[in-house]
């Protein structure tokens, strides 16, 4: 068996190793609950990384759409700026349509003014025809008359001339 010294010590000795081992489970106490901190904090950091992959995610996506939005906005602003040059064109021609309008009408009133006049003119060549045919006509008369009065004055003359012989003759 064992002395009371012996005995004492192991006792002593256990006791302290039971403060020990008290020690040893306050440590072992502390360090589960630093670890289970610990999980509790990693298993936060996956949700958080979780979140943020999903947010990251999301980000894309929204960064997709924006660029999708983008030329979406850009495709209906080159066909704005196409149908504003239409539109621009098509006034255009409108206004180009009316002014070849008035002018066909302005052209349409000159023809009409012109016409008229070649009526006129048309009219006045011929009453100048007429005129000149009638002036022929008077011509050739007065020639024929001419012709005439000279024939009668040829024979009045071969009168006189008979007339004045015979009268000398009977003088």
């Amino acid at each position: 068996m064992l002395s009371e010294k012996q005995l004492q010590q192991l006792i002593s000795e256990n006791e302290f190793l039971s403060l020990q081992l008290e020690d040893l489970n306050e440590v072992i106490k502390q360090r589960e609950e630093e670890l289970a901190l610990l999980r509790e904090t990693a298993v936060k950091a996956t949700q958080m990384q979780s979140k943020l992959d999903m947010n990251l995610l999301e980000f894309q996506q929204m960064q997709d759409n924006i660029g999708e939005k983008q030329q979406e906005a850009a495709g209906t602003a080159l066909r704005m700026e196409e149908l504003e040059n239409e539109l621009f064109n098509s006034i255009k021609m409108e206004k180009n349509y009316y002014n070849m309008l008035d002018e066909n009408v302005s052209l349409q009133a000159n023809l009409r003014d012109t016409n008229s006049e070649l009526e006129e003119a048309a009219s006045l060549y011929k009453k100048v025809r007429q005129l000149t045919t009638e002036l022929s006509q008077a011509k050739s008369s007065l020639e024929l008359a001419q012709l005439e009065i000279e024939s009668l004055r040829a024979g009045l003359k071969e009168i006189t001339d008979q007339f004045t012989a015979l009268n000398e003759k009977n003088v």
